[in-house]
């Protein structure tokens, strides 16, 4: 081609480039942005009919830095119910990334009082008291000591309620949607309404006692979240013949030498958390072949210590599982229509 055609081409870019600088640079076209972006956020995806949907809202672990994954939570929805299982740092925003219909949120059932899963439940509370207006105070189902925690937030967010319901009226955000409400369970069906049932089961998480996990089943099909344990065959006699389990998951071989380098480091205290928690979680050997005797139909690794901060890390999950098992990602989503054996989803 001609000298005299690259000119031309080089001008009539620069020109589009100067001409897209102007563009950007105005406040009606930024504003015109916003606003598409805005209605795409606002518009809840409506659920599938008599589908179980499960989202990832959280598949961290407080070991290690990810800035792409919250902490551990599972949503749960149908298109008559939503519930989380915990709540952990972080999963409000995937809530809101996720287009999920907080508004309508049922309850928080939690696995256990750690942090790294209850810590959003003031957050999450407060958005579903915002956008939807509600009296009724947010559930949080748990064991024992759910209500120390419950009634913690609520003396916490006091003057945080106090003064919304000054500012927007009592009418528009009425005192009692902004608290929350603690229900202690033990291990049975906790939940049974409109074809969905849940069911608590005890897992090994000593010294934290008790821990539960859960199985959620509608519609034929059914879920289970492990929360934090080791591998347990409790927890495998609870999941037998489920579609989806959601288990957490260590790394053992990359603690090691995480704890290794604390030590070389003169990190002594960071070096014995490291391995402490190598006690009470499980780790990766042995999760897939107990999926697999349970007659689980995928298995997908959350709550994942370290909290993978790059591919490397990443890899010992991935190939501690075979297809269709998977290491979960924020957002993932699956879709499990009734009396079906197909899951849509990653």
């Amino acid at each position: 081609m001609s000298k005299r055609f690259w000119l031309i081409l080089m001008g009539l870019l620069v020109v589009s480039i100067g001409a897209l600088m102007v563009v950007m640079r105005s406040e009606t076209v930024a504003l015109e942005l916003i606003d598409r972006a805005l209605r795409s956020q606002m518009a809840p995806e409506a659920m599938p009919s008599e589908t179980l949907t499960v989202v990832v809202c959280g598949s961290a672990s407080p070991l290690g830095n990810s800035p792409d994954r919250a902490q551990a939570c599972i949503a749960v929805l149908t298109d008559q119910h939503f519930f989380m299982f915990d709540a952990g740092s972080g999963s409000q925003v995937r809530l809101s990334q996720a287009a999920l219909p907080v508004n309508r949120l049922d309850g928080v059932f939690l696995t256990h009082l750690h942090s790294d899963h209850i810590a959003e439940i003031p957050d999450v509370n407060l958005t579903r008291w915002a956008t939807s207006g509600t009296a009724q105070p947010l559930k949080v189902y748990g064991p024992a000591g759910v209500s120390q925690v419950v009634d913690g937030f609520n003396l916490a967010f006091g003057l945080d309620r106090d003064y919304r319901v000054a500012h927007h009226g009592v009418d528009f955000m009425p005192k009692a949607g902004g608290q929350a409400e603690a229900v202690t369970i033990a291990p049975g069906v906790v939940f049974s309404e409109g074809g969905l049932t849940v069911t608590a089961f005890n897992v090994d998480h000593h010294p934290i006692n008790p821990a539960f996990g859960y199985r959620v089943d509608y519609g034929g099909r059914s879920v289970v979240i492990s929360g934090d344990t080791v591998n347990t065959p409790t927890l495998w006699a609870a999941a037998e013949g489920a579609d989806l389990v959601f288990h957490d998951a260590l790394a053992r071989p990359v603690l090691e030498v995480m704890h290794r380098v604390a030590l070389e480091s003169g990190r002594e205290r960071v070096a014995k958390i490291i391995m402490d928690v190598t006690d009470y979680h499980a780790g990766l050997e042995g999760l897939q072949a107990s999926a697999d005797a349970a007659g689980v139909q995928r298995l997908v690794l959350y709550h994942l210590v370290p909290a993978p901060p790059n591919a490397l890390v990443a890899g010992f999950f991935k190939r501690a599982v075979v297809a269709p098992s998977i290491m979960a990602e924020d957002l993932m989503r699956f879709e499990l229509p009734r009396d079906s054996a197909v899951i849509y989803g990653p």
